[in-house]
Order: structure tokens, then sequence, then C-alpha cells
């Protein structure tokens, strides 16, 4: 047997038959079906591109006009042929033009025109497309107008799709549409026009809660999801194709909480059993769980621990973490698994024991690219309360090699991902002309990983040598900065984190009012010009505004810089400086009363939690209640007051805004 094959084996078949019975599905490796494409005369093909330019003006002057010209459409399709139409390109898309706003008869003709070929067309490049708009358009049809019609067509198409769900997992196209199928029946979100031709976004965040799934939906996503675990999970677990179907089939049972879910779960947490040991760079370690090293298997592993409880993420991580952690997170892989672990643990302690093998590693990790593992440290130390317990900045100037006496280029160095001697070699390039003699701009590249690092650090108030850096920046590198998509984040959070003090930030706010008419006519930079007004005092306020006001016309004439400059007040601004500090004052008044409103708030919420714990809150004391009844509750001091001096973040920024 070859090693692939060995991968394809079931890890834990007592696991596994647990969910087998008289229904079992084997998985099938080959579907059989080919990808063709139709080659359809031009007369045809000039009819659909026509009718595609009508569907696209919607000019129509009523229903009975769309209407006719659908029936119209569905002649044509009905003589050419459903599967030659759907397996051509651009035909294809006249078809999903036309489901966006189809009537219910359109819907259900369509319906009754795929159903006979509904696995073919699911298993097709072009084709599945199309059923997957068709399937959402029916499930939403079925909310919105509940026709007994739709519904049984809805479990006609379903059932079709039941019985032949080996084919469809055995092909990329098919299980994308069994994804979609599933989503939707849990409650996925339902877009309203498919402008362009793409693969709808699977995981968390395209997902809404839905009041209640409707009934016949319940029944259908019952039958659905018990043939569905009735397969070779093991198998599943391995594949391009079930790995993903998979990962979506634990979410969604957690959240419709099937009794299937506790049975798929350990058929996940048995593959941990299956250890290699030949990996390269990694042999000193030992052998590591397979399941975690596999690009395919660690995503499934991945939504595992997004739906554990307490209990089961602690056993998680002592069974199979706490040893291993390290080469964990250095591996290309499994180093995913270590970021999902670290923002979803709840465990203050092996928070504390995780972060603690991380952070000596920081420098490999950035050696090998492995940024996201640093971000997901700050991210922990900041939800569990343990910026106190590493040096996490002195172990970053140590992995960018920043000496004492350099440190304020720490700043630039993070941003750019670089460290200190290849800052230096491009500082040095910057300062030699080209050829024709014009000096070279000194402009440091922004990503995306120094950015969000950046983020995690402001957001944990580590500001030491990071202060020099960012308050000293050149005009030239402020504008850059500020109107870069990637880099501006990392400014607003430095601007916006109560963390950080408010010298510092006035202290870059001084260097940048001047340049607020250059970034308030761009995306980005308007952004930080209201972060920047939030965090300024009255005089600096006064400085932004006259900045501004010079370039009135042009501001005002931009998108952004419109909002802006009502956003800002400006116009009270050009009336009097006494009406525009009278104004600002209201607005002050008015934000430090909703805060009273929203400490209050959070003083009942906090009192209500403890009631909860067998504790009640008087006066910014806890008074324990005690079983036996006659024995008199002790009064005893809290520490820290029920009503909190520090407002809610989220809730502080809505109301400023």
């Amino acid at each position: 047997m070859s090693p692939k094959d060995e991968e394809m084996e079931v890890f834990s078949s007592a696991s596994t038959e647990a969910l087998q019975g008289s229904d079992y599905v084997p998985v099938i490796t080959d579907s059989g079906v080919k990808d063709s494409v139709s080659d359809l005369p031009k007369s045809i093909l000039e009819y659909y591109t026509n009718i595609e330019k009508v569907l696209e003006r919607e000019d129509f002057e009523n229903n009975s006009e769309r209407e006719l010209l659908e029936e119209k459409l569905l002649e044509q399709i009905k003589s050419d042929g459903i599967t030659k139409i759907l397996y051509h390109w651009d035909c294809s898309r006249v078809v999903e033009r036309m489901l966006v706003n189809c009537s219910n008869p359109t819907l259900l003709e369509v319906g009754s025109l795929i159903l006979p070929h509904i696995v073919e067309i699911a298993c097709h490049s072009f084709a599945s497309h199309v059923l997957e708009l068709f399937i959402m358009k029916l499930v939403r049809e079925i909310y919105t107008n509940e026709s007994s019609e739709v519904v049984e067509l809805a479990e006609k198409v379903f059932r079709k799709l039941v019985l032949d769900v080996a084919n469809l997992i055995s092909n990329t196209h098919g299980s994308y549409t069994l994804r979609v199928a599933l989503q939707v029946l849990v409650g996925a979100r339902i877009e309203d026009e498919k402008k362009k031709r793409k693969r709808w976004d699977i995981g968390k965040n395209s997902f809404y809660e839905t009041k209640d799934t409707h009934p016949a939906l319940k029944k259908i996503l019952h039958k659905f999801t018990k043939r569905l675990v009735k397969m070779d999970v093991g198998s599943l677990l391995w594949s391009n194709q079930g790995a993903p179907l998979l990962s979506v089939l634990l979410l969604l049972l957690h959240r419709t909480n099937n009794k299937s879910l506790p049975g798929l779960k350990s058929v996940v947490s048995s593959s941990f059993e299956k250890k290699v040991t030949d990996y390269k760079g990694f042999e000193q370690f030992g052998a590591l769980p397979a399941v975690l090293l596999d690009s395919k298997a660690s995503y499934v592993v991945q939504s595992y621990i997004k739906i554990c409880n307490k209990e089961e993420l602690d056993d998680l991580y002592n069974q199979q973490y706490k040893e291993i952690v390290v080469p964990l997170s250095l591996h290309s892989v499994a180093n995913y698994t270590v970021q999902t672990l670290l923002e979803n643990i709840s465990s203050r302690a092996l928070a504390l024991d995780m972060c603690s093998k991380i952070v000596p590693v920081f420098e490999d990790l950035l050696a090998e690219s492995i940024t996201g593992v640093v971000i997901s440290v700050t991210k922990c130390c900041y939800h569990h309360g343990l910026t106190s317990n590493f040096d996490i900045m002195k172990t970053l100037l140590d992995a960018f090699h920043i000496p004492d006496e350099q440190s304020s280029l720490f700043f630039r160095c993070v941003m750019s991902m670089t460290t200190y001697e290849v800052l230096l070699e491009k500082i040095e390039y910057s300062k030699k002309p080209t050829q024709s003699g014009k000096p070279r701009r000194d402009r440091f590249e922004a990503t995306l990983a120094g950015s969000l690092l950046l983020q995690g650090l402001f957001q944990l108030g580590l500001l030491g040598p990071l202060e020099e850096g960012i308050c000293s920046l050149s005009e030239d590198h402020i504008v850059y900065l500020a109107t870069n998509p990637q880099s501006s984040h990392a400014v607003q959070a430095f601007l916006s984190s109560v963390t950080i003090p408010v010298s510092a930030k006035h202290r870059f706010i001084r260097a940048a009012a001047f340049l607020t008419d250059k970034l308030v006519v761009t995306p980005c930079g308007s952004r930080i010009v209201e972060v920047m007004w939030l965090a300024a005092d009255s005089p600096l306020k006064s400085a932004i505004a006259q900045t501004m006001i010079a370039k009135e016309q042009a501001i005002r004439e931009n998108t952004y810089g419109s909002i802006v400059f009502k956003n800002c007040n400006l116009k009270a601004f050009k009336q009097g400086l006494n009406t525009w500090e009278e104004s600002e004052k209201r607005k002050k008044k008015n934000v430090e009363s909703f805060e009273k409103i929203i400490n209050n708030e959070s003083a009942v919420e906090s009192a209500e939690k403890s009631v909860t714990r067998g504790e009640e809150s008087i006066g910014g004391e806890v008074v324990q209640n005690l079983s036996s009844e006659d024995t008199k509750p002790k009064k005893v001091k809290r520490k820290d007051s029920v009503i909190s001096d520090k407002p809610k973040k989220s809730k502080k920024k809505k109301i400023e805004t």
C-alpha cells in the first residue's frame, strides 16, 4: 500500500462505525462526470446575447413585461435543451441573470428543467453557478411566500442531491454546490444580486442569525446531514473536496445543535492518533499528529477548535499541543491551528502556558514569515491580560536586531517587516541620486503583516521606542502611511487605542495637522483625519480646521472630504471661533453624559453576572449568598468598583462617531 493510500485510511474504525448504519455510503474517488462545453450556432448565441442586454437594462414598465420575456426565454431553452445552454459560458450567464429577479412560475419551470440533470449540472464548472443561485432563490421563496409548490420542488431537489452525494463529493464543483446547499438550509446570507460570477464565501462571515428555520427546511436539513454523516468521514478528512465540506458540516451541526455532532467530533478527535516523523526540519521534536500537518485536514481541525467548549479545548491543548506547541507554530501548515487555538482558548492558565512557550521563538517565527502566530499572541495577551507577564517589546527588538541607540527605527522595521540591517541598506541607497541626478525618495514599504502586528502592540499599550518612530516621521512618510490601505489601520489603532497616552497622540497630531488637506481627499486618509479630530484637544482641532478651511472648495467638492467637513462641524468654525467652541463643548458634554449612561449599564450587567454566580452586588460590595438560612450573609469588600471607570471601547467609539 502506498503512503497516499495509507493516509486515506480511516484512523479510528470504532468512531467511524458509530456513525455508520444500514445506509452507509462509501466515498467514490472519481465521479465520472465529464466537464463538457456546448458548441452552439452563432444565431442562437446572438439571441441569448440580446436577451442578456435586455435583462441588464431592467427597463420593464411592469412585471407582466418581464414575465412575458421570461416565458419566451424558457421556450427557447426548452427547444435548445437545458444542459446545452447551461454548459455554455455565455448562455449560462443569461439564465443566471434571469433567475435574479424571476417570478415564482419561472422559478418552478426552471426547476422542472434542471431536476432530471441536477447531478451533472452540479458537477459542471459553468452550470454549477446557475444551480447554486437557483437553490438560494428556492430557499428564499420558501421563507417569503411559503408556497406548497416551491416546498415540494425543494424537497425533490435536495432528495436528488442526497441520493447522489457520493458523486458530488468526489467532484470539486459538486462538493461546493453541497456546501452552498447546506448553508442556505441553515440560514446563510442570500444575495439579492449576483453581478459577478464568483464562488460564494464559505465561513463564519457568510452566516447570519435567522429567527427560526422553516419547518419544511428543518426536515430537509435533517435528512441531508444524516446522509452526509453516514459517509466515510475519516476519508473525507484527507480529500481536497471532502475536507472543506466536513468543515462546513461541523459548523452547521453545531449551530443547529444536531445529535450527530458528538459522533462527528469524535472522528475528528480520533484522527490525532496517527503520528508522523518523516517531515523535514522537525525531526528533533519526534512524532507529530499528521492531521495538523496536512493542508486539507488541518482546515477541519480549525473548525473543530471553534466549536469546542472550554473543557474540550483544555483537553485538546493538554493532550495534543502542550508539548509540541513550538514545532507546530513553526510549521507552515500547523501554525494556522495554533493561531485558531490562541484566539479561542478561554483558560487564562493555559493561555499563559502557551504564550510563554511561543514568545521566546518570535525571531524564528518572523524569519519563517509566520507572523500570524506572533499577531495571535498579542491578541491573546490582550484578551487574558498577560501583558505584564512577558517583555514582548524587548523580544521583538532583539528579533529585528535593533540596537539601543537606533530604537527610533523600530517602527519602520516592523511596518516594513525587515530587519535593521536591511532597512539601513535601503536608507543608504535612498541617499544616492538617480541617473538623472534627482534625489531618491526615502520611502519604506508598508506591509499587511507589519500593520497587523503594530495594531496588536498598540492595543496592548506597548509604545516604548515605537513612539519616537511614529511621531518623528517625515511629512512624506505620514501622507504615505495615512493614505495606504494597509498601514492606515495601524495609524488608526495608535490614535484610537485607550492604552496609548494622550501626550503621544497629540505629538503625532501636531506633525500631521498641517497635512490634513492632503489626507482628507483620500478614502483611507479621510478616516485618519476623523480619528485625529476625535483624539485632538481644542488648539489642535483649531489647527486642523484652519488647514482644511484654506482648501475648503477642493475638499467640499471631494466625496470623502465633504463628509469629513460635515462631521468636523467646520461650518460653525467659519462662522466664528466662539460659536465653534460652544458647539464643541456641547458635543463633549453630550458624549460625557452618554458615557455615564454606558458606565451605569455596564455596572448593572456586572451586578447581574455576580447574582448568577451566587452573589449580590450592593453599593460596590459583594454579598455572598450562603446555603444556610440561619447564617447571616457576610459583606466582603470588593477591590474593584462595580462601576468601571473604563468605558467599553466599542460603545464609546460608536457614540463619538
